[in-house]
């Protein structure tokens, strides 16, 4: 998940952290970069439960990618 700032990101990582949601915050890969700083990565599974924490929290991600061998695809 890239959120376009470094502060929409940290905020983010409050409020998964807060949900209990499993997630890691990351620097973006080269591929991102030019989008975003930090990235949270989170499991396939658990993309609807972290959209509707964050939907709830006002705070959404600018897009969400899913890692394909070596490139990133908007979700």
């Amino acid at each position: 998940m890239a959120f376009g700032s470094t502060h929409k990101a940290l905020k983010a990582e409050d409020i998964l952290n807060e949900a209990s949601v499993n997630f890691k915050l990351l620097p973006a890969p080269k591929a991102l970069e030019p989008y975003c700083d930090l990235v949270i990565s989170i499991r396939e599974g658990d993309i609807e439960r972290v959209r509707e924490t964050l939907e709830k929290a006002g705070v959404m991600p600018k897009n969400i990618y899913s890692k394909e061998g070596d490139e990133y695809v908007k979700v």
